[in-house]
């Protein structure tokens, strides 16, 4: 899966931005990198557009992608639970709506919003 990882050094967060279809290696891939991202700048915020995409995994793979988080930061002496993400997706979208649901239920803080104005305001309170 396209995407791309930038850090915004004004306002201090990563967006990243992805295309086409999110498969389960793809999503590891993903979080790796953004995670690598997160320790190099010292940055814990991420927002994160999903507009383009669109999440093809089974509610069980979804299901583990908050432990697949919480283990790949551990492994980078980071801790998932101090990492924001803003997700935003189409409305409607399911699959991001119960991937926000059990990430949120696994203590890391996540929210899915529909416009990116919207994550952004919310990434950047304190």
């Amino acid at each position: 899966m396209p995407h791309t990882i930038i850090h915004n050094p004004q306002e201090h967060y990563l967006e990243m931005k992805a295309w086409g279809s999110l498969m389960m290696d793809e999503a590891g891939e993903i979080i790796s990198e953004l995670l690598q991202a997160v320790k190099e700048n010292n940055c814990p915020l991420i927002l994160s557009d999903y507009r383009q995409a669109t999440m093809d995994l089974s509610v069980a793979e979804i299901y583990l992608l908050p432990n697949k988080i919480a283990e790949t930061a551990a492994s980078m002496e980071l801790s998932g639970h101090k990492i924001k993400r803003a997700l935003v997706a189409e409305e409607g979208s399911q699959n991001f709506h119960f991937f926000e649901t059990v990430t949120v239920n696994r203590g890391q803080p996540t929210k899915l919003f529909s416009t990116m104005d919207e994550a952004k305001k919310w990434l950047l309170q304190k």
